[in-house]
């Protein structure tokens, strides 16, 4: 009996340790207080005498310190049978428990982020929102956390919710019982890789180039739905499935939308990328005006599956959610991302040329505004602290960076090979399981390229410094000027807002107006209906105003019909007068040249991809 005996015990023993050997949360979406969750945590097994548990300082993607601990309150750590253990908090994020080898379960609440009294919230995208019986964001980073030496075990989290809620994600590993969602990823990066939102579904989902694509949309008022979204999102997704070769590197993508009404709490919305899924946080408007915007923001962030997924540094791979250590390759991870949703919308045929260089001009309109000087290396190492005022030109050096290479490779291989290309070989190279040294990246690409490319990232990546793009466009037939005096017609040198109310265009300032606005009679509060008997469509507003600007000549007659406030009542006053052209100072003018040789066409074809 005693021999049967211990035989049960070390069988028992092995299968408590085996089922200790993993994160278990526990949540549920029922049990909300004033905005707070409890989080319930049965621990992995501790070996040491004391442990330190962490929440993120830093997740990868914001590029800022948010400190998610400040959310965490009440937080007790309990032995087996339910006696407390010794808790110091160090700091914002981690918290020593002593007596930890007795560990088995951590209790804590946390507060959401959207509405937080905090004195700087986080970026929705990246953040928190818990609504009873509405709505809930679960970014994982800001419930869940690791134990110092533990984040690669695996985790389970469990949440109860409301019998009407779905959540939607990215992840695959899902088990659903009566009301309960069971979610697993393979360690604690992954967690963080995977948002989930739940609230009464408002779903749709197709297949693009093998993967399912999910749909997901939070809106109170129902202002747009999955379906009417998803028909632009399948449009873009089908291009950048052709332009990564005809399959997706993914087996499920998601895409999680929140629409939200008012004011947004941070001042600004967008999308946060993750290698499943995209998060995104928009103003609540019907899926017609929120078309372009979600298209051009879509592509930027499911472009993402190529890298980070696929492509990242140790630093990345590995993330140090405390102490962070930056990769100095944002060119690639932002940089050529960014480039990347601008090149295959005329790459596909969605923009054409012309519409292509507009973008370009944008991008060095963008750049102009940071400093030059700055090797983009440093600028990427030192994007948290001492150039936190540079970031944003990781969106624009850095696609224009993706540009150079691009036509650098092409020109090096007749057409053949691309930036687009270049990302597959790494890919190939390293994939999602395997990160390089950041030190060593510029050397593989100057492997599988040229010493010439290699030349190119140290001397303009590498080194502060005006990057080539004279001599670059020129490869394809286009002509770069810089500070060119130009004459121009205005809409009169007014500055514009929008009236939700009436949904109309408004004059709202005069202090730049020029000789052409006064000789027409603007007004503040003007609100514009109509530019030579065209009506205005806030949709399309951007393509009307372009194309009076491209067809309308010094000397034309031009009329805008405005509505005007006499006594109380709105009444439409037409303004005419002929056109007057302004002198303007452009920083940059880029063009096709019309005497481009065949050489130039034939390169300037492959780029973007009419060949």
């Amino acid at each position: 009996m005693k021999t049967v005996l211990l035989g049960l015990l070390v069988i028992f023993g092995m299968s408590v340790v085996a089922q200790n050997d993993k994160y278990q949360f526990e949540l549920d979406l029922n049990q909300i207080n004033s905005d707070l969750i409890q989080i319930n945590l049965i621990t992995p097994t501790i070996a040491s005498d004391k442990i330190i548990y962490n929440m993120p300082k830093i997740v990868p993607g914001t590029y800022k310190i948010y400190d998610f601990g400040q959310y965490v309150m009440d937080f007790e750590a309990f032995d087996s049978a339910g006696r407390a253990l010794s808790v110091n908090q160090l700091d914002k994020n981690r918290w020593e428990i002593d007596n930890a080898k007795a560990l088995t379960k951590i209790s804590y609440w946390v507060e959401d982020t959207w509405d937080a009294k905090v004195d700087e919230l986080v970026f929705e995208p990246g953040g928190t929102n818990i609504a009873q019986g509405e709505n809930v964001v679960l970014n994982n980073h800001g419930f869940f956390g690791y134990f110092d030496g533990m984040k690669h075990k695996r985790y389970e989290v469990n949440v109860t919710r409301p019998e009407s809620f779905y959540g939607s994600t990215g992840l695959t590993t899902i088990k659903t019982v009566g009301n309960v969602d069971q979610f697993t990823t393979t360690n604690y990066m992954d967690l963080v890789d995977a948002p989930i939102m739940y609230n009464v579904p408002d779903t749709t989902s197709f297949m693009v180039g093998g993967a399912e694509i999910l749909i997901s949309v939070y809106s109170k008022n129902k202002a747009a739905t999955a379906k009417e979204l998803a028909v632009d999102i399948k449009e873009i997704l089908e291009l950048q499935k052709d332009y990564l070769g005809g399959t997706l590197p993914v087996e499920k993508y998601a895409f999680i939308i929140y629409l939200y009404e008012g004011q947004s709490g941070s001042g600004g919305s967008g999308a946060l990328e993750h290698s499943y899924s995209s998060f995104y946080y928009l103003p609540e408007m019907s899926a017609e005006r929120l078309s372009g915007f979600v298209v051009r923001v879509a592509a930027h962030e499911f472009f993402h599956i190529v890298t980070p997924l696929n492509i990242h540094s140790e630093e990345i791979g590995d993330f140090d959610f405390i102490n962070p250590k930056m990769s100095k390759h944002l060119w690639m991870y932002e940089g050529v991302t960014e480039y990347f949703a601008g090149h295959v919308q005329v790459y596909g045929g969605m923009q054409t040329p012309e519409e292509y260089l507009k973008v370009i001009e944008e991008k060095l309109h963008g750049a102009a505004r940071f400093k030059d000087d700055l090797a983009f290396t440093e600028l990427s190492l030192g994007c948290l602290h001492e150039h936190e005022d540079q970031y944003g030109n990781v969106y624009q050096k850095g696609a224009l960076i993706g540009l150079c290479l691009d036509i650098l490779l092409r020109e090096q291989s007749d057409g053949k090979v691309g930036t687009k290309d270049m990302m597959a070989m790494l890919s190939a190279e390293y994939g999602k399981d395997q990160s390089f040294a950041d030190s060593k990246l510029f050397g593989k690409i100057e492997q599988l390229s040229s010493k010439e490319i290699g030349g190119f990232f140290k001397e303009y990546v590498e080194h502060g410094g005006e990057l080539p793009l004279k001599q670059i466009l020129k490869k394809v037939g286009i002509s770069f000027e810089k500070d060119v005096t130009i004459k121009e017609i205005t809409m009169g040198g007014i500055s514009l807002g929008f009236n939700s109310e009436t949904e109309h265009l408004f004059v709202s300032d005069l202090s730049k107006i020029n000789a052409f606005g006064k000789v027409l009679g603007y007004k503040v509060n003007d609100e514009i209906i109509a530019v030579n008997g065209v009506k205005i469509d806030i949709d399309k507003v951007q393509q009307q105003l372009d194309e009076y600007q491209n067809t309308t000549k010094v000397g034309d007659k031009v009329e805008i019909t405005i509505s005007r406030n006499k006594k109380g009542k709105m009444k439409d006053k037409k303004l005419k007068a002929k056109a007057i052209a302004i002198e303007k100072q452009k920083k940059f003018i880029i063009k096709f040249d019309e005497n481009a040789s065949e050489q130039q066409l034939k390169l300037r074809k492959s780029w973007l991809g009419q060949s």
